[in-house]
């Protein structure tokens, strides 16, 4: 049989003959023993040594090893000592007490020496268990302590290069149109091409940047579920895009049954945000565009889509087009920054839910994101929706 591990084993017997018998059993087994004849000098023997296990008589002069054991389970609130009783006291009221002052397990008097030495391997395997769960908790605290700090050094330094490249682009930007205005008369054809360029570089990095903090402060941010009127939050969204919509002559219906449903807000209003302003750039070319914003609540689960006709994608595709800075089709012909679709998985996830597409290229496209209702006051309105 195997060698037992060394471990620091305080007896508390008071038994002279019964505590010598003890101590050099276990000293043969290679432990190391220290002995307390009574139940106070059991705990000052705990408080000084730590030991790593207790074999404790119950009957003992002064406190009994129940309220010793009460006072030692007191003491190790940052580790688990085993406390194994030693006991005459057969009966279950006796039993269950020690059990609730805080005893692991127990051995009945006389004690039979290879019932005892199986009882320390089963304490120890036990035990080498718990010391691993331990290990691997202080080592996952101090890689969420590391995590955490990181995080916060990320959120300053994506702050800071956000001020530091959009200060020189809005005065790039401002120049730029300074000059136009003023220097329009001296501008060859050429030049003002390249002034255009310009222009539209710049807003197209601004534009950038405020979306790469807007995934940034999405992935931190915090999810607070609330009621919310899916149909006056599309209507709003409808409201911001209203000078494209009318440019192209866009129709946008909003289902009538979509009423409350239970989400995050901000996740909610970036996911209809970027799906709206996607369903217009990818069907700009149709006539019209149609645009439909729908939800149903069922099984479980809220889910919302927004569905166009426009020029669809390659379901070959699906998956690609929800990563950052993925794009199927050229900047040139449909402006964008590639960051959209991502925000749209990212809060759905934050949300403990998923988005998807169906689609084929030229018979426009359906986006969905579904997440589980959370817990709601009224469930009886949440099941009409």
């Amino acid at each position: 049989m195997d060698a037992l591990p060394e471990l620091r084993i305080l007896l508390v017997e008071d038994d002279p003959l019964q505590s010598a018998k003890t101590v050099a059993f276990l000293e043969s087994l290679g432990q190391k023993v220290l002995v307390a004849e009574d139940g106070d000098k059991a705990v000052e023997h705990f408080d000084s040594d730590r030991p790593d296990l207790v074999l404790m008589d119950v009957v003992l002069p002064g406190i009994d090893g129940f309220e010793a054991t009460r006072r030692i389970k007191q003491m190790s609130t940052d580790r688990w000592v085993p406390v194994i009783y030693l006991t005459i006291l057969g009966s279950s009221s006796n039993l269950v007490e020690g059990l609730h002052a805080g005893g692991d397990d127990y051995l009945v008097k006389p004690i039979e020496l290879e019932i005892l030495e199986a009882k320390l391997r089963s304490v120890m395997r036990t035990l080498s268990l718990y010391r691993a769960l331990k290990d691997s908790r202080d080592e996952l605290a101090s890689m969420n302590a590391a995590l955490l700090r990181a995080n916060r050094e990320l959120e300053t330094f994506t702050y800071a290069v956000a001020h530091d490249l959009k200060s020189p682009l809005r005065a790039i930007n401002g120049y730029s149109s300074l000059f136009a205005s003023t220097q329009a008369a001296t501008l060859t054809d050429e030049g003002h091409d390249y002034l255009t360029k310009i222009v539209h570089g710049t807003e197209q990095m601004g534009e950038l940047i405020d979306d790469l903090l807007e995934y940034s402060r999405l992935e931190r941010g915090a999810v607070h579920f609330e009621r919310i009127d899916v149909q006056h939050q599309a209507e709003a969204l409808v409201d911001e895009f209203r000078d494209e919509i009318e440019r192209h002559g866009a129709h946008i219906d909003v289902a009538a049954h979509c009423r409350e449903i239970t989400a995050d807000r901000n996740g909610l209003t970036l996911i209809l945000r970027n799906l709206l302003g996607n369903a217009l750039k990818f069907s700009a070319n149709s006539t019209p565009p149609h645009i439909e914003i729908g939800c149903i609540s069922e099984n479980g689960t809220h889910r919302i889509w927004v569905r166009d006709n426009g020029i669809g994608f390659d379901m070959r595709h699906h998956d690609r087009i929800f990563d950052i800075f993925q794009r199927l089709h050229r900047s040139e012909d449909y402006p964008g920054t590639g960051i959209g679709l991502a925000i749209v998985r990212k809060a759905a996830q934050r949300m403990g839910g998923r988005c998807w597409g169906i689609s084929e290229p030229d018979k426009g496209a359906t986006f969905y994101v579904e997440w589980p209702i959370a817990d709601d006051p009224h469930p009886a309105e949440q099941q009409a929706l």
